[in-house]
């Protein structure tokens, strides 16, 4: 790097300081570059294209690398936005590369993310027992129920009243007779089923047992049929949850990975572990970034230049509420200094001058000089003070009142709109879209160039654009 490409702000350090900063510059590049790894990792495993993810990480870590090297030469509202900048991309590559890091930490996990890892596993094994022992209960309610009709139609038949066929085998006994025959039969049905459910609850917990890669789907597959032999509404709502709630939903190694940051109530070691190594070459460029600075600026606190940016920041919003008045304001001045740029020397202003001085020798009395209704005029032009135009200038109706001998000369002004009658303030205004209005002012400054006034009437020159 040449002398004339160093910035001026540059200059103030050391050459032996600036070899220093460029060695530092070197390791940030090499640190962002290592990140970058992890970073493109953690990218893939979201954006199966490599050449995608690769372009995410290499802009990501340039983004670092570079705000961290650019942060000492910039200043202001450009250095909250080279913050931000970085701010956003430290995000991105500290959450890329814990995703890579956290998963990989987890058996199996990359390998095939529809494999049923140990806690699904723990999980589905003991909603399955859940299920079991709900309809286990099921089944002994409805043989106590059973032995409890059959002692009701024996006791009918030992103390019913007779009938011609026995004891007391009456119409009562015959009825709980059949009621208990009928519930037998429905039973006999259930405990099928019950035998049914319980040989696909050993097939799936063979299933649980040996690994495959179509682990997940098989258990699906005997949820399904094992919902089928369920005859308790726990059974079956128990079962639709693990199949439609568990197993069949499969989470991306992203998910995996920033549920566990969402989740506080699953904390764990490993989560902390792969923070930090996500964020390690990251911080230590940061670092690095922050000891580079104070070797070209020592005489700037970091603290100092964030103080300057958020006053840029506030300024600048403050200005943008003001974007709409500065403009008119500044389009108002042009306007009016559009004619500024004549020369005095000019036939046009020549004209002009012969103009106003023949409308005041006009308006001038016996014994007067020619100039001297035009030095009235000029005396008597103030600031009005409208409320709906702060800048106007004019001459009051009531000061055309008490020196008639301006009103020829005013009315002359008039006839070429350099002044306006302005009825509702009481006031003739100097009309500053007039070009001759403009012209008037730079007499006036001529006519006053050797007066002792000028610095008085300097408000007025300020408000009328001159």
């Amino acid at each position: 790097m040449t002398p004339q490409a160093i910035p001026e702000s540059a200059r103030s350090a050391t050459p032996q300081a600036r070899r220093i900063a460029l060695l530092i510059s070197v390791v940030i590049f090499i640190l962002a570059a290592i990140n970058g790894i992890f970073t493109w990792s953690g990218a893939h495993l979201f954006i199966k294209e490599p050449v995608y993810a690769l372009l995410f990480a290499v802009a990501v870590q340039f983004s670092i690398a570079i705000s961290l090297i650019a942060l000492p030469f910039v200043r202001g509202l450009g250095k909250l936005v080279l913050l931000v900048v970085y701010s956003a991309a430290l995000v991105l590559s500290t959450l890329s590369a814990y995703t890579f890091i956290y998963n990989s930490g987890l058996p199996g996990s990359l390998a095939n993310v529809k494999a049923v890892d140990t806690p699904l596993k723990a999980e589905v094994a003991d909603r399955l027992s859940e299920i079991m022992l709900a309809e286990q209960e099921a089944i002994d309610a409805e043989t106590e129920r059973l032995a409890f009709l059959e002692r009701q139609a024996e006791e009918e038949a030992q103390r019913g009243y007779r009938s011609g066929r026995g004891a007391g085998k009456g119409p009562e006994y015959y009825r709980k007779l059949e009621a208990l025959q009928a519930d037998q039969v429905r039973f006999e049905a259930v405990k099928r089923d019950y035998d049914q459910a319980r040989d696909i609850y050993r097939q799936m917990n063979q299933a649980l047992a040996q690994p495959a890669d179509d682990q997940r789907e098989q258990l699906i597959l005997l949820l399904s049929m094992l919902k089928s032999h369920l005859n308790t509404d726990q059974g079956r709502a128990l079962a639709t949850e693990l199949a439609q709630g568990k197993l069949a939903v499969i989470q991306s190694p992203v998910e995996k990975a920033m549920s566990r940051i969402v989740d506080r109530d699953h904390l764990s070691i490993q989560l902390v572990i792969s923070v930090v190594w996500a964020a390690v070459f990251d911080l230590l460029a940061l670092f690095l970034g922050i000891i580079r600075y104070y070797i070209l600026r020592p005489s700037r606190s970091l603290l100092n230049g964030l103080y300057e940016m958020i006053a840029a920041f506030v300024t600048f919003i403050i200005r943008l509420g003001y974007i709409r008045k500065h403009a008119r304001q500044r389009f108002n001045h042009e306007l009016q200094q559009q004619s500024h740029g004549t020369p005095l020397n000019s036939a046009e202003m020549q004209s002009f001058a012969t103009f106003v001085m023949a409308g005041s020798q006009f308006s001038a009395g016996e014994g007067q000089e020619a100039t001297e209704p035009l030095k009235k005029l000029i005396a008597h032009i103030e600031p009005l003070k409208l409320a709906d135009d702060p800048s106007a200038v004019g001459v009051p109706f009531e000061v055309l009142d008490t020196q008639k001998e301006m009103k020829t000369l005013m009315a002359m002004l008039i006839q070429n709109e350099v002044f306006l009658s302005d009825v509702e303030h009481q006031a003739y205004r100097l009309n500053p879209g007039s070009e001759m209005a403009q012209r008037i002012m730079v007499f006036i400054r001529m006519g006053l160039q050797d007066d002792q006034r000028p610095q008085d009437l300097a408000p007025l020159f300020h408000a009328a654009g001159g």
